[in-house]
């Protein structure tokens, strides 16, 4: 009977663990100084060294870690391409900024998020109907997450259900930062170790999006209970 408290008692701890903590991160690394050389003005802030991506049951954050201080530079824009199993559809040539950036990997993209760091910092949401449409905007209260910046990070969070991830599965992405005119392209990608544009109008398609699978929260330490509910059966 003993062991069979102790059991329940596991179940319960780790049953709490499991749901209300975020898996771990998968950290994805870029090179430093991948910017090209005609577009020297951009400075370290638009260049990203890392991007660590995480989850809960109900988010998705994106935390970035840039070669500058954004308090320093503070026009530039961070923005997120996303291909995902939502039902939005999805294209290869656009997105939801109307910039010379586009995505042929996973069929294409079929939601954005577009970020700054001036003016308070704020962020915007796309899907991909027909057409590119806004549901979220920091501005206007109804962003489905938020955004944090200061140093060399800028932290966005984004609930699953706004990026068709409500169910377990497996998302396509890329990272992008970018200048503050809208025209600008990508400065840096996420996706690629070389320089993605040699000026400021040039266009960039992901042709190999980064991946991040999303397992039921806990998992992992479901996983653990098992095995340690079947130690306290044996002894």
């Amino acid at each position: 009977m003993k062991n069979v408290l102790s059991a329940c008692a596991a179940v319960a701890a780790l049953s709490a663990v499991a749901f209300v903590t975020a898996e771990p991160g998968v950290v994805y690394n870029d090179a430093a100084n991948d910017i090209g050389a005609g577009l020297a003005t951009a400075g370290g802030t638009a260049d990203i060294l890392s991007v660590e991506v995480s989850h809960t049951a109900s988010d998705v954050q994106f935390k970035l870690t840039l070669n500058g201080n954004v308090n320093a530079t503070d026009w530039a824009k961070f923005m997120i391409g996303i291909s995902s199993p939502g039902a939005s559809t999805k294209t290869s040539s656009s997105n939801g900024w109307g910039r010379p950036i586009n995505m042929s990997s996973g069929g294409g993209m079929n939601y954005w998020i577009g970020s700054w760091v001036d003016g308070g910092s704020g962020a915007e949401i796309y899907d991909n109907g027909a057409n590119w449409n806004r549901t979220g905007a920091t501005w206007a209260g109804n962003f489905p997450g938020s955004i944090t910046a200061g140093g060399s990070n800028v932290t966005i969070t984004v609930a699953r259900s706004a990026i068709g991830m409500s169910a377990d599965g497996t998302f396509l992405f890329d990272v992008y930062s970018s200048g503050g005119g809208g025209t600008d392209g990508a400065l840096d990608a996420l996706s690629v170790s070389t320089p993605a544009i040699a000026n400021w109008g040039d266009t960039f398609t992901t042709t190999n999006a980064l991946s991040y699978a999303i397992p039921a929260p806990g998992a992992v330490a479901l996983v653990g209970l098992a095995g340690l509910i079947a130690r306290r059966r044996k002894a």
